[in-house]
C-alpha cells in the first residue's frame, strides 16, 4: 500500500485548525501522580507518595501521549529503564542488569517465553493497560526468582463507563498498521473489559548488499479480558485471560545460501482469583484484614523453520512448548494499628519440551513462603521488614530478606533506603541448552553444573517536591553480584562459527545514579529530564559487562492547548557507548564499541469533534541508523484517528 503522506498530512494539519466543540476537551493537567495507588513496591496498596520502597510510575496518560504501539516502546522513555533492541526483540535492563534478571508481571502474575534470556515486550500491546509500576533492584525479593533486577508490573485496566465502545487505527511507514480496540461494560456487579490489538509490518533491510533483512516482518493480534464479579459486598470474584499470536518472517544469507526465517509464537494465559475482605463483613472491625486467592496458568509455544530458498529444503526446526501453573494466596492486615502485617504462600511448576535442551522435556517445581512487616510508629517514618524462603526442586532452600524504610523530613522532602538479597535459580536455557545456528554457524551450550545467582543490593532515594509542579529525584544504588551467569566462548562449532557455554562469573557489580526532574503543566507546558549513571565490571578481571552504557539520558517536552484538545509531545533518548564484545583480552578497545545515538520522536494529537481525535507523528526525526549495531530503522512517519462512544 503506498501512502500520499503529504496530501495526509495536510489534511490533519487543516483539522487541527478547526476549533473544538467546547467542553469537549480533556481537563488534564500532566502533573506527578503521587496520590496514584501503587501495589508493586510491597504486595500491598499503598498512594505512592508514601510507599517506603523506591517506586517509578507510567500512568495511562503518560502512555497514551507517547502513541506508543506496545509495552518496549513505552519503557524506553523512562529515566532508568534501558530497553535493548535486537533479533530477540526489546528487553529490559535495570541498574546495570539484563533482561533475565527482571521480573515481568501483568497484574501481578509473572511472563514467560524468554528468548536468550529476553522477554520480548514489544509482544505486549498497550490497549489494557492502566498503569506500569518499576521496582529497581532485590528490594522486590517478595516475589521471589529473576527479580534481582527489579520488578515491572503491568497493571491492567478495569472498566471506568456503564458502556463504551473505543477504536483507534495507526499507519506508518514501512508497511506498519497498528489497530486497537476496547469495549467497556460496568454495571451492577460486574465491571468487564474486552480489548483487540492486531498489528504488522514488512521485513525490513537496512544492508543492501547482501539479502539478510535487518528486522523480520511481523503480524501479531493480542485479545485480553478482565471481568470483576461482587459475589458479596466483601467478596470480589477476579477473572483475567490474554491471547497473543504472531507470525515473523525474515531472510538470512550466509556462504551465498539464502534462507527463508518464519516464526510462529502462540502465548495464552489466565488467572482466577477470589478476594475477601473482613472489614466489610464485620463493619465493627477497625483493622483492614484481607485475603486474597489465586490460580494462574499460562503456555507459550514458538516455532522456527529455517528453509533452503533454493533446493526447499527445511535446514532446521524447533519447537518450544513452556508451560507455567501457579497457585498462590496472600493475608494481609493491619495489627495494633501502627503494623500492617502480609503472609503467603506460592506453589510454581514450570515445564519445557524442546528439542534445543538435552532429554527434549524438563520440569522445575519451587514453593515459596513470604512474610513482611510494615511499621509505621509515626507518621512521617515507616520500616519494612520482610523476606521470603524458597524452595527449588534443583538447589534447595533459599533465603531473601529485605529492609526497606520511608522517612519524611517534611511534607515535601522524602527519604527513602533498602537493603534486600537477590536470588536467581539458573533456568531451563542456562542448564540445558544444546543449540546450534545454522545460518551464522554459532553454538550455545547449557551447563548443568551452574550454580545460582545472588545479589546484595542497596538504595537510597530522595524526592523533593519543589513546589506543586516541580518534582525532583535521585536515586542511588549498588548491587554485588556473586555467580553471575554469562556465555563464555570456549572454541570454535563445528559449524566454523563460535561456540559459547553458559558459565559463572565469580563476582562482579553494578553501581550508579538515576535522575530525575519532572516539571508539571505552566501554561500548558510540561517537560521532564532523565539521567542514568552506571558503572560496572567483573570484579576478576576488572572489564567493564558488555552491553551496557555509561551515561543513559531522557528529555520530554509537551503542551497541550484545554480549549482546543492540541498536544504536542517531543521525546529524546541518549546511549553512550557500550561493549558489544571482547575480543578476549579483557580491555575493551575503540572498534569493540558500539557507537552512542540520541533518538527524537514528536506526536501531535488534536481533538476534532465529540468522540474523535487525530494524530500525526515522526519517529526517528534524525533518521539514525548504523545496522551492524542497531535496529533503528531510520525516519519514519505515521498518522492515526481514534474514535471514542
Amino acid at each position: 500500500m503506498v501512502v500520499n503522506w503529504t496530501k495526509w498530512i495536510y489534511l490533519i494539519l487543516l483539522l487541527w485548525l478547526l476549533p473544538a466543540i467546547p467542553g469537549n476537551a480533556e481537563d488534564r493537567k500532566p502533573t506527578v501522580h503521587l496520590d496514584a495507588i501503587v501495589v508493586t513496591a510491597t504486595r500491598t496498596q499503598h498512594r505512592l507518595i508514601d510507599t517506603p520502597v523506591i517506586t517509578d510510575l507510567i500512568t495511562r496518560e503518560e502512555i497514551e501521549a507517547t502513541g506508543a504501539e506496545n509495552i518496549g516502546e513505552v519503557l524506553e522513555n523512562k529515566a532508568g529503564v534501558i530497553v535493548h533492541r535486537d533479533g530477540h526483540g526489546d528487553g529490559v535492563q535495570l541498574q546495570g542488569l539484563d533482561s533475565e534478571y527482571v521480573l515481568i508481571l501483568v497484574d501481578g502474575e509473572p511472563q514467560i517465553g524468554r528468548i536468550a534470556g529476553k522477554l520480548d515486550m514489544a509482544r505486549m500491546a498497550v490497549e489494557n493497560v492502566e498503569r506500569i509500576e518499576i521496582v529497581k533492584g532485590a528490594t522486590s525479593s517478595l516475589f521471589g526468582n529473576a527479580a534481582l533486577a527489579g520488578v515491572i508490573n503491568i497493571i491492567t485496566r478495569k472498566a471506568a463507563s456503564p458502556f463504551s465502545v473505543n477504536f483507534s487505527q495507526n499507519i506508518e511507514q514501512h508497511n506498519t498498521y497498528d489497530s486497537r480496540g476496547a469495549v467497556e461494560l460496568h454495571r451492577g456487579r460486574l465491571n468487564s473489559l474486552l480489548t483487540l490489538s492486531v498489528n504488522s509490518r514488512n521485513p525490513i533491510d537496512l544492508n543492501s548488499s547482501d539479502l539478510t533483512t535487518t528486522i523480520d516482518g511481523y503480524a501479531n493480534l493480542t485479545g485480553s479480558a478482565r471481568t470483576a464479579y461482587q459475589l458479596t459486598s466483601a467478596t470480589n470474584l477476579l477473572f483475567s485471560g490474554q491471547y497473543f499470536t504472531q507470525d515473523q518472517e525474515g531472510i538470512s544469507e550466509s556462504g551465498g545460501i539464502v534462507y527463508d526465517r518464519l516464526g510462529e509464537i502462540e502465548n495464552f494465559s489466565g488467572s482466577l482469583g477470589i478476594e475477601h475482605d473482613f472489614n466489610l463483613e464485620n463493619l465493627r472491625r477497625i483493622s483492614p484484614t484481607q485475603l486474597t486467592g489465586k490460580l494462574y496458568v499460562t503456555r507459550y509455544d514458538d516455532e522456527s523453520t529455517v528453509i533452503n530458498r533454493d533446493n526447499k529444503e527445511t535446514s532446521s526446526h524447533n519447537l518450544n512448548i513452556q508451560d507455567l501453573l501457579k497457585g498462590e494466596i496472600q493475608f494481609d492486615a493491619t495489627i495494633w494499628e501502627k503494623h500492617e502485617f502480609t503472609m503467603g504462600s506460592e506453589i510454581t511448576l514450570e515445564n519445557l519440551q524442546s528439542q534445543r535442551i538435552e532429554g527434549g522435556d524438563r520440569g522445575l517445581y519451587t514453593a515459596s513462603l513470604f512474610i513482611q512487616n510494615e511499621f509505621r510508629p509515626i507518621p512521617s517514618f515507616a520500616l519494612v521488614i520482610g523476606g521470603r524462603l524458597d524452595n527449588h526442586s534443583e538447589f534447595g532452600t533459599h533465603f531473601s530478606p529485605k529492609l526497606s524504610s520511608l522517612y519524611s523530613v517534611t511534607n515535601d522532602l522524602r527519604l527513602r533506603a533498602s537493603y534486600g538479597q537477590g536470588f536467581r535459580a539458573p533456568d531451563f536455557k542456562n542448564l540445558y541448552l544444546n543449540f546450534s545456528n545454522v545460518t551464522s554457524g554459532y553454538q550455545v551450550l547449557g551447563n548443568p553444573n551452574l550454580q545460582p545467582e545472588s545479589s546484595h543490593n542497596w538504595n537510597l532515594g530522595i524526592e523533593y517536591q519543589v513546589t506543586d509542579t516541580l518534582l525532583g529525584r535521585i536515586h542511588l544504588y549498588r548491587n554485588d553480584l556473586l555467580n553471575l551467569i554469562d556465555a563464555e566462548r570456549i572454541g570454535q562449532s563445528a559449524a566454523g562459527g563460535s561456540k559459547f557455554e553458559y558459565q559463572n562469573i565469580n563476582e562482579a557489580f553494578t553501581e550508579g545514579a538515576d535522575i530525575e526532574v519532572v516539571i508539571g503543566s505552566y501554561g500548558g507546558f510540561t517537560s521532564a529530564v532523565g539521567y542514568a549513571f552506571l558503572r560496572c565490571a567483573d570484579k576478576t578481571t576488572g572489564l567493564q559487562l558488555l552491553n551496557r552504557s555509561t551515561h543513559n539520558g531522557s528529555l520530554k517536552f509537551a503542551y497541550l492547548h484545554q480549549n482546543s484538545g492540541f498536544q504536542v509531545d517531543l521525546r529524546g533518548r541518549y546511549a553512550s557507548k557500550w561493549g558489544l564484545y571482547d575480543d578476549g583480552d579483557k580491555v575493551l578497545e575503540p572498534e569493540e564499541l558500539a557507537s552512542s545515538y540520541w533518538i527524537w520522536n514528536i506526536r501531535l494529537s488534536k481533538t476534532l469533534f465529540k468522540s474523535l481525535k487525530a494524530s500525526i507523528g515522526c519517529n526517528n526525526l534524525t533518521d539514525f541508523k548504523i545496522p551492524r549495531y542497531y535496529t533503528f530503522f531510520g525516519r519514519s512517519f505515521y498518522g492515526g484517528l481514534s474514535l471514542a462512544y
